[in-house]
């Protein structure tokens, strides 16, 4: 996933919570809303709540590298936050990867 297709802005972010739809998991939940972009774009959250900088560094990585190896989760023209709850350390790559999976899908119907 290239730099073109991150949110980085808070204002992005801060659009995403207020004006878009969200969607729960046990581990994460997703917020998105649509942007006037050809393509789609993601943010990542991971608060202090999940653990240490290393912890909450290791999750984010390992979201960004789901984002990156999956584009068909997201639709084109909508901007996608991925929040991390608490519990999403105790759970693997895969089940991290499924349960975005999951929530795509749910998305997209």
């Amino acid at each position: 996933m290239d730099d073109q297709n991150r949110v980085k802005k808070r204002r992005d972010f801060t659009r995403a919570y207020q004006k878009g739809k969200s969607l729960n998991a046990k581990d994460m939940v997703v917020c998105y809303r649509k942007n006037k972009l050809s393509d789609f774009r993601v943010g990542f959250t991971v608060s202090k709540k999940v653990g240490n900088a290393v912890n909450r560094n290791h999750v984010r990585r390992r979201l960004k590298e789901i984002a990156r190896l999956h584009p068909e989760f997201f639709m084109t023209g909508y901007d996608y936050i991925i929040i991390a709850k608490r519990t999403i350390n105790q759970i693997s790559y895969r089940e991290m990867e499924k349960e975005l999976e999951n929530l795509s899908r749910k998305i997209k119907v």
